[in-house]
């Protein structure tokens, strides 16, 4: 398991010593002023629109008035009783993974994903294809944390990934990437005239994102629950994850009471 931070403006760990000081984890964005802006993306489909500040978690938790968490159910939901008594449950996986995405989307539009260097680099052969889309699109790629160089014909040594890349190999991650910039010209960003193409550069980021979240099936201990909670309430800016899941149901006492056939 990937263990959460222990601070709400912390991230998943990396070694502060092997991350070069330009590349600092930039602070995850504290109020919906200061979410990224998608549309700087070339032809960018919106994630779910934030909820309205009578459906936020924000507003039904107070920040003087943080959920109390009452546990995990099933190593994915955490239960939690809100400041006006109602009831929060919060799907782990979903709210990471936004707080992740957030975080890479901001420092991508900024001009760099802060990026780990990797101990070990590792050499990975490219197929003709896949050469032609790295010569294309590596600014992009660059952008997103990996530091690369050639090392003669279609072989290159990755020597830094994104720092909140999750577990995968860096050779796995960079094909993924590849993968999924064929038929994306960045050089004109003309890949979907009419607008109605997936964003591919969300795209990459949600799927780095996704990997990098916390996972079901992961027992959280209580302060990693409570950390977790207490970055959603400071971000304040999301109620679907990037692949549009829900990160949390709300319902209020009234409403669990009815449950129960009580006044």
């Amino acid at each position: 398991m990937r263990p959460l931070p222990a601070s709400p403006a912390a991230l998943p760990p990396y070694s502060e010593a092997n991350t070069r000081p330009e590349e600092q984890i930039i602070p995850l964005p504290q109020t919906a002023e200061t979410t990224a802006d998608t549309s700087a993306l070339p032809g960018a489909v919106p994630l779910p629109a934030p909820p309205a500040p009578s459906e936020s978690l924000f507003s039904k938790t107070p920040a003087q008035h943080a959920p109390r968490i009452i546990g995990q159910y099933d190593n994915l939901y955490i239960f939690c009783q809100a400041a006006d008594g109602g009831l929060l449950v919060i799907d782990q996986h979903a709210a990471h993974e936004r707080l992740i995405f957030e975080a890479m989307k901001k420092q991508f539009l900024q001009g760099h994903i802060a990026s780990q260097i990797l101990l070990f680099p590792a050499t990975i052969e490219l197929s003709r294809s896949e050469t032609e889309q790295m010569e294309q699109h590596r600014p992009d790629i660059e952008k997103m944390g990996f530091s690369i160089r050639e090392f003669g014909g279609n072989s290159f040594v990755i020597s830094a990934i994104p720092a909140l890349a999750g577990q995968r190999s860096p050779e796995e991650l960079l094909r993924d990437i590849l993968t999924r910039f064929v038929g994306y010209d960045s050089r004109s960003h003309a890949a979907d005239p009419g607008g109605k193409q997936e964003n591919i550069l969300d795209g990459i980021i949600a799927s780095m994102a996704c990997r990098a979240a916390v996972k079901s099936g992961d027992p959280l201990h209580p302060q990693e629950m409570k950390a977790l909670v207490s970055r959603m309430a400071q971000a304040d800016l999301f109620s679907h994850c990037p692949h549009g899941r829900p990160v949390f149901k709300y319902w209020s006492i009234k409403e669990v009471q009815k449950w129960f056939y009580r006044p």
